[in-house]
Order: structure tokens, then C-alpha cells, then sequence
């Protein structure tokens, strides 16, 4: 049964980039940081533990971030991750007085800095964001890097070797992909090192989502549907249970992915906690997901005669799609 554990706020769809695969709607909007800290104390009430940020790029909006921190601090929250490109600064002194700020203010979550061939960021741009980072936050494993795969990575993982050499460290690598950026063999101690004053930057690589319409308006399955084995199931548990909150204010029960999709829009940030849940729990795709599991609807709805344009690894993806066909409100569990 999905039940909220962890509030994401997106304060604005504004970005200084514009990468190919974002699937982030560009609108105009800002999230009011009263109607956010409404809810944040709310959530906290009603037992929601944690907070994340997301975007757009967060980082433009500094003031809704100390705010939210300060007061999530303030009920004894927990931080999860805040998603930025590491790139959104002018200069170093600006960079340095926003990290010293939400410092300042209590985050002390995990810096999820998407890195990859989309983004497209300089090494050396990312390189001084990390280490004002460090100097931020007092420890040397404050930020971990999110990257999603692609067709042409060679060049990617050139640039991981140059962030490593340009924050002193070197590159680990595992199953033939970077895995971390760690502190190098000559410099390791014997002795325990206290808690962050190590490098190590954490690689996390993840496979490109496409959108569940590809596969619909071109008669041809996409390359989601290339896998040879279907995902196994997590009743979303995750990143799962979350409350996502657009800028535009509309409450979705999903990470990230396909977090715009109707189907996963529970309300609104006004309805507060309570209603939402209860609303969330009554839709069909979202009953299915946390409930049924989406590998056990998959085989329902191929024993109903759905045919599949292929197998996919990517649970998400998978969700998506669902949503796009049109099959989403017709899938509600069996009881």
C-alpha cells in the first residue's frame, strides 16, 4: 500500500541547461515557499521522515532551499538527496556562498550530481563544484554523481579520469564501468579515517529511460523494449513512497520518471498529506504499482491478450509506458 516516506520538493522548472533526455516540463512556474512550508510541517506531523530536492536545477532557488532546510531541521527531519548539474554558478564566490548557506541552514543529505553525456558539463567546472562542496560541508564524501548511459561513453569516461585527477583522487572502475572516485592507493592510511575526511565520490550508472510514447506513435519498439529478461519487481519500494511536489504544485506519487503522467498526480499541495494518501490509494495505476507489483500486472495483462513490444529490465520505463497506451486506469488489481 503506498504510503509517503519522503517529500521531493522541485521549487522550479527553471534550468541553465536544456539536455536532450530531460523530460522536465518548461513552464514558467515557481513553488510558493509558504504553501511548501505548510506542507513540510504537515508531513511532519503526519510521520514523514525525510526531504529531497529536485528539479528544474534547485540551485536557482537558494532562498526556497534554506528556507525548507531550516524548517525540516527544525522538526527533526532527515535529508535525503538534492539533485543538481553542479554548473548553475557565475562564479566561485557565488558558488561558495551557496553551498555555505544550505550548509549553514542544516543540509547535511547527499549532493546528487547528474554528470553524463546529456548534461554535458566541463571537468573542470565540476571539479570546483565538488571540492567547494567539501570545503562546505567538512567532509570529502558530500557529493556522489548520478549518470545515465549512453550509445557513446568513451569520451564520458575520459572525463571521470580528469575529474578524478583534478580533485586528487583516481578512478574505480567495476564490471568495465567507473564506480567511484576514490583517494589513490599512495595515499591511503592504515589508521581509520574519521567519518568523511576520505575522498570518495560515488558513481551511480543507470540505463537511459526512454519515453513510454517512442514505442506508440512510431510502430517501432524502442529501445526500452530490447532486453532479453523482464524487470523484477519492487512494489516501488525503491526510490518509492514518496510525495513529489511540482512547481506548479501538483503532488505526484512518483521519483521522478514519470512523475507528470495524470495517472501518478494524486492532487494538489493545498489538499495536504491526509487527503493526498487517500487519494493516491485510490487510483488504479498507483494500486497496482504498490500493491499487485507491475511484474505481476504484466502477466495478467498478458494473459488478457496484451501483447508487449518486447522485454524490459526498466521497471520505470515500463510504468511509463502503461500510462502512455492507456492502460494504466484499466489495470486496477484484483481484490
Amino acid at each position: 500500500m503506498f504510503t509517503p516516506e519522503e517529500l521531493i520538493f522541485a521549487p522550479t522548472s527553471r534550468c541553465n541547461l536544456a539536455c536532450a533526455h530531460c523530460r522536465v516540463q518548461r513552464r514558467p512556474e515557481e513553488l510558493p515557499l509558504p504553501a511548501a512550508l505548510d506542507f513540510l510541517a504537515d508531513a511532519a506531523a503526519q510521520g514523514i521522515e525525510r526531504v529531497g530536492f529536485s528539479g528544474g536545477e534547485p540551485f536557482l532557488r537558494l532562498d526556497f532551499l534554506v528556507a525548507v532546510t531550516e524548517a525540516a531541521c527544525a522538526r527533526g527531519m532527515l535529508f535525503d538527496r538534492l539533485m543538481t548539474n553542479g554548473v548553475w554558478w557565475k562564479d566561485e564566490g557565488e558558488l561558495a556562498a551557496a553551498l555555505e548557506a544550505l550548509a549553514s541552514a542544516g543540509f547535511d543529505g547527499t549532493i546528487g550530481l547528474s554528470f553524463d553525456r546529456y548534461h554535458g558539463q566541463a571537468p573542470e567546472r565540476l571539479t570546483t563544484f565538488i571540492r567547494k562542496a567539501s570545503d562546505a560541508f567538512g567532509r570529502r564524501d558530500a557529493v556522489e554523481i548520478l549518470s545515465v548511459r549512453s550509445p557513446e561513453d568513451a569520451p564520458l569516461f575520459e572525463d571521470f579520469r580528469e575529474l578524478a585527477r583534478g580533485l586528487g583522487g583516481e578512478l574505480a572502475i567495476q564490471d568495465g564501468e567507473p564506480c567511484a572516485i576514490v583517494e589513490p592507493r599512495t595515499r591511503r592510511s592504515r589508521r581509520p579515517a574519521a567519518d568523511g575526511e576520505t575522498l570518495r565520490i560515488d558513481i551511480i550508472r543507470f540505463p537511459y529511460s526512454a519515453a513510454g510514447e517512442v514505442a506508440k506513435t512510431s510502430g517501432v519498439a524502442s529501445p526500452g523494449w530490447q532486453d532479453t529478461a523482464w524487470f523484477e519487481d519492487d512494489l516501488c519500494a525503491g526510490p518509492g513512497n514518496v510525495f513529489y511536489v511540482h512547481p506548479d504544485g501538483q503532488v505526484a506519487v512518483c521519483c521522478g520518471f514519470a512523475n507528470e503522467r495524470p495517472e501518478l498526480i494524486a492532487g494538489r499541495i493545498e489538499d495536504g498529506v491526509e487527503r493526498l494518501t487517500a487519494a493516491a490509494r485510490k487510483k488504479p495505476h498507483v494500486r497496482a504499482a504498490y500493491d499487485e507489483g507491475l511484474g505481476a500486472l504484466r502477466a495478467r495483462l498478458e494473459a488478457g491478450g496484451v501483447v508487449f513490444p518486447g522485454k524490459t529490465r526498466d521497471i520505470c520505463f515500463f510504468c511509463d509506458w502503461l500510462c502512455a497506451q492507456g492502460l494504466a486506469e484499466s489495470c486496477a488489481p484484483h481484490s
